[in-house]
């Protein structure tokens, strides 16, 4: 395959042909195009054992990345001629022997463009992650299901496959230390699975168990045309791939972390969330990133075995096992809550805070149209105290969010609640929510002249690109609502003017020291 003449009857290959070896394929590079073979091989969760099993892998393969990246898929393509001349061809026959392979042929792209090569030379944007994050949400929300009498994501068949992994791993175990942390990770793993079981059993009666991706960590993500896409799917095991969307979701959230851009897993995150408006996949994430961990983990010293090495771990191994140990000791996280008048910057300064203390942010403009079944753009056409803004609707929509709010903590993750909070029971509700889950309460209250409130609100309405619905004579009323700050709130609140840059830049520290100080003094 590594012969030029090998390609000819497809087309032209001007210069030397590469092969690239992963643990499980050779992908043979000539310049415009790329052929993967699958190896003869059998393991513990792949059977690539036949020539006809590799030729359905390569045809489900072509299949299921197709739906991320059509232009990068195109066919699979029989290898005819003998094992000493192989010829890739059009057909099943080339005149003078049937096919004895197949390949995936797809066109080649530049290797330093996966997103893992990315990572490592720093050039990759968090913007790029978040638009990443959201077409994951979007390839999820149009995924198949699965049928309930099926085996798939079930959570004692999940977990079986963590602890199967756990036991692959203790063979490359080579000192004390190592298999010390491993049985770590095993207890906290049974631990986090004990406290998911039955919210894992409720999200696969609810259709969160989709036909993913399956195998979604940096490798396998590339800028492609000028944006990141998910590739090489995972083709050889369905239970692997029909799985709950957070499984998915949290091997690229785990990868990026471990890579140590914790920001740039916020990002991904971030969008995905709010696209899917899933955040009750965030109680799961810890074991699922954990089960990640262990495949990458365990991935790694198989490419080493098969290598030539002794059944040592490679570089990578202790990598993964090393950054799971780290979330056992997280600090708790924190719960932000903003409060404010309509125009006063909650959302744009939300947002800062959270990119600042790496938390998510869950926005009420766009949750409250979640419930009536409207995009985060749609007009609701709510006339003022009715409609999506009626009493009953509003006190639906904060349940909503310290849902919201409860998820994201039961998972580790610190939160903003993005809500105008007017009113002292909202805030006390979120508080002692905070208080419920171990988290750390600050309330940022964001204020700016009245003039400035009408001016913004106005330039929005006007504008239309944005998930708030308020208008001027909504912002007119709300003083009425407004319940100033109590006693029993002050030594938590930070208030801040936006209009006045260097208050804004001195808030930050603050809201950290707060956060800090209420952590050291629980």
């Amino acid at each position: 395959m590594l012969d030029p003449a090998a390609y000819a009857a497809l087309h032209p290959v001007s210069g030397p042909v590469r092969c690239i070896e992963t643990h499980v394929s050779w992908v043979f590079l000539t310049g415009q195009f790329a052929y993967k073979v699958k190896k003869p091989l059998r393991l513990s969760f792949i059977d690539y054992s036949t020539a006809a099993r590799r030729a359905e892998c390569c045809r489900e393969e072509l299949r299921l990345n197709q739906r991320n990246a059509p232009g990068l898929y195109l066919g699979v393509v029989p290898i005819a001629g003998t094992f000493a001349a192989p010829r890739v061809v059009a057909g099943d026959m080339d005149g003078s022997a049937p096919a004895f392979e197949h390949a995936l042929r797809m066109v080649q792209f530049d290797p330093a463009q996966e997103l893992g090569h990315l990572l490592q030379a720093a050039a990759v944007t968090p913007q790029e992650c978040a638009d990443l994050g959201a077409r994951v949400a979007q390839m999820h929300a149009t995924a198949s299901r699965v049928e309930l009498d099926a085996p798939y994501g079930v959570p004692e068949a999940v977990h079986r496959v963590t602890l199967d992994n756990f036991d692959e791993l203790t063979r490359f175990v080579a000192t004390a230390a190592e298999a010390s942390l491993l049985q770590s990770l095993q207890q906290r793993a049974r631990s986090l699975f004990e406290a998911g079981r039955m919210r894992m059993a409720a999200r696969r009666e609810r259709g969160c168990i989709r036909e993913g991706h399956g195998d979604l960590h940096c490798g396998n993500v590339v800028r492609w045309q000028g944006v990141l896409v998910a590739f090489d799917g995972l083709e050889f095991d369905p239970a692997l791939r029909w799985i709950d969307v957070a499984n998915d979701i949290a091997f690229l959230t785990m990868d990026l972390a471990a890579h140590q851009r914790d920001d740039l897993r916020r990002e991904a995150l971030q969008a995905w969330v709010t696209a899917a408006g899933d955040f009750d996949a965030l109680t799961l994430l810890p074991y699922f990133e954990l089960y990640r961990a262990l495949v990458r983990a365990k991935v790694a010293a198989l490419r080493g075995q098969q290598a030539g090495a002794t059944a040592q771990p490679s570089a990578s191994t202790p990598r993964y096992l090393e950054w799971a140990a780290t979330r056992i000791t997280r600090p708790a996280p924190t719960l932000v809550l903003m409060a404010g008048l309509s125009g006063s910057g909650k959302t744009w300064f939300g947002a800062r805070i959270a990119s600042n203390m790496q938390a998510l942010v869950v926005r009420s403009d766009v949750e409250r149209k979640r419930l009536a079944g409207l995009s985060a753009l749609a007009s609701s056409a709510s006339p003022p105290d009715a409609g999506l803004y009626s009493v009953e609707f509003n006190a639906r929509t904060y349940a909503h969010l310290r849902d919201c709010a409860a998820a994201s903590l039961q998972g580790g993750e610190s939160i903003v609640v993005d809500a105008a909070n007017l009113r002292r029971e909202e805030r006390a509700q979120f508080v002692a929510l905070a208080r419920k889950h171990g988290a750390n309460p600050v309330i940022v209250h964001c204020t700016a002249p009245l003039e400035v409130l009408r001016a913004r609100v106005a330039a929005r309405a006007a504008a239309a690109a944005d998930a708030s619905e308020a208008t001027v004579a909504l912002l007119d009323r709300q003083p009425s609502y407004w319940e100033p700050l109590g006693a029993d709130e002050l030594d938590r609140v930070v208030t801040v003017d936006t209009t006045d840059p260097q208050a804004i830049e001195r808030a930050l520290p603050a809201i950290a020291a707060l956060t800090a100080a209420r952590r050291n003094a629980s």
